[in-house]
């Protein structure tokens, strides 16, 4: 057959639509928390050690910080040094769709099937994407998921060395490769060599990654903090760390395709012969009830779910009016006007992604305190009172005033977080106030104390919206 120069019309869908995911990361926001770790990434390069003592507040300085996630810290100062938010805004795109790409490879049958299962996750995905170390542990859980139905195993354990260091999401990967090597264990029993040797190599590697994730500055008290951190982010109602009830489109989206996929399962489960079938399936359903049991966990569960419910619908799957997929590039596809239409809409996209990054435009989150609230920040005549959610940008854009509390709340006693967030809630931090002698307090428009102070004879020295700058008469 004569070959024809282009693009055939199954990879022409499938380059728009990594187009569209990695324009969509590169647009993903930043948040309070990027700008913490950004600044303990400049501490760990200019002092050469991880900080684990508190000394960014000064309602619990000197307390000991489980700074678990310090190979993110220093990566991500590393980029802004070089390049700004830009460079990193393009290495947390590039992490993201490394992900999806895993997923897709992972994915089999036609080209359509793949498509739509991509659409139907993404989407739900990319509502909750943020410069934060939870999208390494998206990559890294589609590599490890990736290893392990490739029996790449030897690259496990140093995954697990680096997942460590980076996020405490490397407990859903423990969690992941205990199931597939009790998987491996199961199909052991038909007496396949091959099966038993792997089955060994996995139950090896259980303990062994368990050992590596010692690995870490905080050593075996990596593990303890994890689920204690969990339970005080259900305890201070962290809405990412709460179930998934559907009352929200997130949470409503996922209950659909996440009922779906177990009926799928249920109806399709005999067809998984193939190692590679059971693992990444399995994968799948050991995520499921984590993301039921907290919102964080259901972008995991998805980016599984599109391969697992590929491999249930099997090779021969194929959408009603869809035909085999075609590969050739046949003239009746137009491959050289599919050709132009991906590479006029990938110019698109990066032109479009070049503007807001030149514009800094405000969905991006980059300048989230405006030079005028900076300076009064920086001149405030007395301890700061400021809310949860906003500490971590005064942590890195005016970094000589201690904050009251931040996002990472883990170096403050519970009880204290628990009375700073109902304090705001009710407008009622008189008692705070005194207690810490507050002098200023840096608020949104929105907030129910900001009234409430200015009641009380506070001054606003600066304001651009949303913010204030008070200070006490």
């Amino acid at each position: 057959m004569k070959s024809v120069d282009g693009v055939t019309f199954d990879r022409l869908m499938i380059g728009l639509l990594f187009v569209a995911i990695g324009a969509t990361a590169c647009l993903m926001p930043a948040q309070s928390d990027t700008f913490w770790h950004l600044r303990a990434g400049q501490d760990l390069w200019r002092t050469h050690h991880v900080p684990l003592v508190e000394t960014y507040s000064y309602t619990a300085t000197g307390r000991f910080w489980p700074n678990h996630e310090w190979l993110w810290q220093a990566a991500s100062y590393a980029l802004v040094r070089a390049g700004g938010m830009p460079l990193l805004e393009a290495f947390a795109a590039l992490v993201v769709t490394t992900a999806f790409l895993l997923a897709y490879r992972l994915s089999t049958g036609a080209t359509s099937t793949r498509f739509l299962l991509m659409i139907l996750g993404i989407p739900v995905c990319a509502c909750v994407w943020a410069l934060r170390p939870q999208i390494v542990s998206l990559a890294l859980l589609a590599l490890l998921v990736t290893l392990l139905a490739r029996d790449r195993l030897r690259w496990v354990l140093p995954l697990f060395v680096v997942w460590a260091n980076v996020h405490g999401a490397v407990a859903l990967g423990g969690a992941v490769l205990a199931v597939v090597a009790g998987l491996a264990l199961w199909r052991a029993r038909s007496g396949e060599a091959a099966d038993r040797r792997r089955a060994a190599i996995l139950v090896a590697l259980v303990p062994l990654c368990a050992a590596a994730t010692l690995l870490t500055p905080l050593g075996p008290r990596l593990w303890s903090f994890i689920f204690e951190s969990i339970e005080r982010s259900r305890r201070t109602v962290i809405m990412e760390w709460m179930p998934a009830y559907p009352k929200g489109p997130v949470e409503i989206a996922f209950w659909a395709l996440a009922v779906s996929f177990v009926g799928l399962l249920v109806a399709r489960r005999r067809r998984l012969r193939a190692w590679s079938d059971v693992v990444v399936v399995g994968a799948a359903v050991v995520v499921l009830p984590l993301a039921i049991r907290a919102v964080r966990n259901i972008p995991p569960f998805l980016l599984l779910a599109i391969p697992a419910a590929s491999r249930l619908l099997g090779e021969g799957f194929r959408l009603p009016g869809r035909g085999t997929t075609a590969t050739s590039g046949a003239p009746d596809e137009h491959p050289r006007l599919n050709r132009a239409l991906l590479a006029g809409l990938g110019l698109l996209a990066a032109a479009t992604i070049a503007f807001a990054w030149a514009t800094r435009l405000p969905m991006l989150g980059w300048d989230p305190l405006p030079p005028r609230i900076v300076a009064a920040l920086r001149a405030c005549p007395g301890p700061l009172y400021n809310r949860y959610n906003e500490g971590g940008w005064v942590i890195w854009f005016a970094p000589e005033v201690p904050v009251f509390v931040d996002s990472r709340q883990d170096p403050y006693p519970l009880d204290f977080v628990l009375e700073a967030v109902s304090a705001d809630n009710h407008a009622a931090p008189e008692a705070l106030i005194a207690r810490w002698r507050i002098g200023c307090a840096l608020l949104p428009d929105d907030s129910p104390t900001l009234p409430r102070l200015r009641a009380q004879g506070w001054r606003v020295t600066a304001a651009a919206e949303p913010w204030d700058v008070l200070a006490r008469p």
